[in-house]
């Protein structure tokens, strides 16, 4: 059996604000970052698809998720030609305003595709969460299955806003987000034998304490002066500012995973319609995709990238097979929100990385040479790596029967409250509504009085 070398995949992210796009400038934009050569998989994560309102109402919020779906795949089309491949849509889920949608042109090599959703919000409410999909890939078509392998998607809308208490808050949106969405298949995000992908609006900022004249704002406000941009100022205040890079590389969270270096502007927060950076936000990357990264060694000489690793009497130079990094970027015209979108262009290796979920489902550290930090164009050099450290954590990762209550029972009333508290405020029926039974019960109470 020989065994595939590669799976290239575009994965997109966009916080839309809640926004009614203007789909022929969308798909203009979204067409000019996808790449040359096809991909076998697209997926396209969404946070605020829709208002409150509209999210709060499953079958309101899935007509904005089909509307999207038709844009994206008109842009494929648009871009790989309308003849040539048939783009299908094979998953699409959301919760409240999060979605996930993923397209193919190859959709005979996909199968035993499942779904999940995990909501993190006020209350277990769906405003912040995620969405998930896990599917298996089989290039010699859906019967082969003994040359396959599984992917995981989830594209999440985390807590937000600047501080020490909601930084520790996303870090438990993820933790709850990773073990709780249950693919009925007994593990939660984490899965062995799968390439893990998480991605969307995680709302990590670049401040704890919002500080307008400090001069860490000024340099990222700076940012947005293109003359003033280059690759090696963004990574130095990456690596000064961002929160995010300083969890991961503390292993406060994301344990296994990594990222593509950042070398584009901060994504967040612009006024909408301008490239102007809002004052009354620390300019910040909150806008992320990020995968798992625990590839073991290879011995194939054809598909591997070389890791420089520390020597002593018991190692030597290792091979590992590890993605490849084709595009990490933003789509900085795109002005309709005041998020920018963010975008990966990646390859991965056909074989799965190795799990860090433990047999009993407990998260593990796997002893890993490859320091995790940004590095420019898949340049990896780890001689001043700190010996490997590995082992269990007590950190469970598997849907709990605490989370199959949270979201199929408990998730829903918040929801309900939320979604008919607008509908009765704001809207011209609701407020209708209210005013006739208030009508009816004043009267009804000075008729009994």
């Amino acid at each position: 059996m020989t065994i595939p070398k590669e799976i290239p995949l575009f994965l997109f992210t966009y916080n839309c604000n809640k926004r009614e796009l203007n789909h022929d400038l969308f798909i203009q934009k979204v067409v000019e970052s996808f790449p040359t050569d096809l991909a076998a998989l697209y997926v396209f994560g969404l946070e605020e698809l829709c208002p409150i309102l509209d999210g709060s109402f499953h079958d309101i919020a899935h007509k904005h998720m089909i509307r999207f779906n038709e844009v994206f795949l008109h842009s494929l089309r648009k871009k790989y030609g309308h003849n040539d491949h048939r783009f299908q849509t094979i998953a699409m889920h959301h919760i409240g305003a999060t979605g996930l949608i993923v397209i193919t042109p190859f959709p005979s090599k996909f199968h035993s595709i499942k779904k999940a959703q995990s909501s993190c919000g006020s209350g277990y409410s769906s405003l912040k969460g995620a969405a998930g999909v896990r599917l298996t890939y089989a290039p010699d078509g859906k019967y082969a299955n003994d040359n396959s392998v599984q992917l995981t998607f989830a594209n999440a809308h985390l807590s937000a806003y600047e501080g020490e208490f909601y930084y520790r808050r996303r870090n438990d949106n993820v933790t709850t987000i990773m073990r709780s969405l249950d693919f009925g298949d007994g593990y939660g995000l984490l899965k062995d034998g799968s390439h893990t992908f998480f991605m969307g609006d995680l709302n990590y900022r670049t401040t704890k304490n919002f500080d307008p004249t400090s001069d860490a704002n000024k340099r990222l406000i700076s940012l947005s002066d293109q003359s003033l941009v280059t690759n090696e100022s963004v990574e130095e205040l990456v690596k000064d500012c961002d929160e995010l890079t300083w969890a991961i590389e503390n292993g406060q969270i994301f344990t296994g995973f990594t990222e593509a270096c950042i070398d584009f502007q901060p994504t967040y927060k612009y006024h909408v319609n301008t490239a102007v950076y809002n004052s009354k936000r620390s300019p910040s990357w909150c806008d992320r995709i990020l995968y798992q990264m625990t590839y073991e060694d290879s011995d194939d000489e054809d598909q591997v990238v070389m890791l420089r690793l520390r020597k002593d009497s018991n190692s030597q130079n290792k091979r590992k097979r590890l993605p490849i990094i084709h595009e990490y970027n933003s789509i900085k015209s795109l002005l309709q929100s005041d998020h920018q979108p963010v975008f990966l262009h990646i390859t991965v290796p056909f074989t799965a990385p190795k799990s860090i979920v433990s047999s009993s489902g407990y998260l593990q550290i796997l002893p890993n040479e490859n320091a995790n930090r940004h590095l420019h164009h898949n340049e990896v050099n780890v001689d001043d790596a700190d010996e490997p450290i590995g082992g269990p954590t007590q950190i469970y990762m598997r849907p709990t029967k605490y989370d199959y209550i949270i979201q199929n029972y408990v998730r829903l009333v918040p929801d309900f409250l939320i979604g008919y508290g607008l509908w009765f405020t704001i809207t011209r029926t609701g407020r209708l509504i209210l005013l006739v039974l208030a009508l009816v019960l004043g009267g009804a109470y000075r008729y009994l009085v």
